[in-house]
Order: structure tokens, then C-alpha cells, then sequence
């Protein structure tokens, strides 16, 4: 069988924004017959704000929270707690107080199921505002410093990635994307030959779809023919669907 896997923001959307009608005009056709999976560091509720119905609808299941909960068939298959350490909540606080980036937007620590999702500039930026801390973070890195400062301090508990434009996703140890293969591979898949394929932007080291791109890697075997594609932007995955087409 085959079986696709798609992140959502800057993979089939700009990040947090709705996908355009461009992409979609292609993407609903392309999807017929096949087996799609979303895989999002977002909640259920960002999805619907960025994707047609129909696309929530066609796909075979929605990974949500960094695969932490399981839509399928409008049904909550599963979902996972998160559980904090201890000085994790006084070091993020920390890290706002302290950020040299002085404009704060609201809405900073926003706890999702079995995560959370931290932003200096806040997750009430507007798309202005969202740009211009993207450009800084890509000169000054705050982001991978925040992140690497955490994954040391709490080895072990935790588990900090970078994602979309100005946020980290923060999940405890195996609870990020990659427990998405395992999931597919024990409740889907099981003792069939599969071709496997995951589109994500953040698939570099230390990007929060990396998890799930190195362990895809890992797998590819006599099983499972697995495939990853990098993108940079959705532009970037429609013109890998239409070549493949």
C-alpha cells in the first residue's frame, strides 16, 4: 500500500494561514484513493481555520499536538498527557522576561494536549508582527538557544523542538511526531508492504518534524520504503506532488 503523511504549516500552508486556493484546486484532486495523514504540532481547532472541511474530511486521519492525539472519522482515537518537571514553568517565564526581543504579543505558554507550545512574541502575533520576529530569530537564533538550553537542563523529561515561524513545541521523552510511525506501523500498516512518504518543513535537526523524518530513514527496509521530502514552503510540495504525478 501506499501511504502519505503531510505536516500542515509551511508544508500544505504559509504558516498559520488558510491554504490557498491554488494549492487546494490541486491538493483535493490529488487526494482521492489514498491513504492521508496529517501530522500537526497545532491543536484540532488552528486545523479547521487553515484547511477545508473537505480536506479534514478526505484524509484518513489527523495526528494533532506533535501526534499526540489521533482524530479519525470525526472520532478522538487517542490523546496523551504532559506531564511538567519541575522549574520548567520559572525557566520559560524566565526566558520571556529576559528576551531581547522587547515586543510580547500575549499568549506565550499555550498548553496543548500531551504538550505545549512556547513563543517570545506570542501566538497573538499578527502576521506582521509574526514576520518580523521570524527575521530576527533567523539572525540572533534565540529559538535553537532557548531549546538547547532546555533539552540539556531537563535531559530526560523533556524534549524541545523548533517549529513553524516564532514558536518550540515541548513534549515529554517519545512523545513527539515519531510516535506517529510507531502508531501506523502497530495499528494500520501491521505485517503489510508499504511505500511510505512525509512531507515536512522542519525535518533538520532539531526542527520539530525531525523526529519522525529520522526514524522514517531508519525504517526504510525490505517492509517499509520510506520517503522524505524537505520542503521549504507549500509552493515546494505541490511541485514535488505534480512531478510525482
Amino acid at each position: 500500500m501506499d501511504l502519505y503523511m503531510f505536516d500542515v504549516d509551511g508544508t500544505l500552508t504559509p504558516p498559520r494561514q488558510e491554504m490557498t486556493l491554488e494549492f487546494w484546486s490541486y491538493f483535493k484532486k490529488w487526494l482521492k484513493g489514498k491513504d492521508v495523514y496529517l501530522v500537526s504540532g497545532s491543536d484540532l481547532n488552528k486545523l479547521n481555520q487553515q484547511l477545508p472541511q473537505e480536506c479534514l474530511k478526505e484524509v484518513s486521519g489527523i495526528f494533532t499536538c506533535m501526534g499526540n492525539v489521533l482524530y479519525k472519522d470525526h472520532k478522538k482515537v487517542y490523546e496523551n498527557k504532559f506531564e511538567y518537571p519541575r522549574g520548567l514553568k520559572a525557566d520559560l517565564n524566565r526566558f520571556l522576561q529576559q528576551s531581547e526581543y522587547k515586543i510580547k504579543c500575549g499568549n506565550h505558554v499555550e498548553e496543548r494536549v500531551g504538550m505545549i507550545n512556547f513563543s517570545i512574541v506570542g501566538r497573538h502575533a499578527d502576521q506582521g508582527q509574526r514576520k518580523k520576529y521570524h527575521r530576527w530569530d533567523i539572525k540572533n537564533e534565540e529559538r535553537k538557544s532557548i531549546a538547547s538550553y532546555l533539552n540539556e537542563k531537563h535531559e530526560g523529561k523533556i524534549e524541545v523542538t523548533v517549529g513553524g515561524e516564532i514558536s518550540m513545541d515541548i513534549c515529554n521523552p517519545g512523545k513527539d511526531k515519531a510516535q506517529v510511525l510507531e502508531y501506523l506501523k502497530e495499528k494500520v500498516l501491521k505485517d503489510s508492504e508499504a511505500n511510505i512518504t512525509f512531507f515536512g518543513d522542519k525535518v533538520h535537526k532539531g526542527g520539530n518534524d525531525y523526529s519522525l523524518a529520522r526514524d522514517l530513514i531508519q525504517n526504510n527496509n525490505k517492509q517499509f520504503k520510506c520517503r522524505v521530502y524537505a520542503v521549504n514552503s507549500y509552493e515546494d510540495t505541490l511541485w514535488y506532488l505534480k512531478k510525482r504525478n
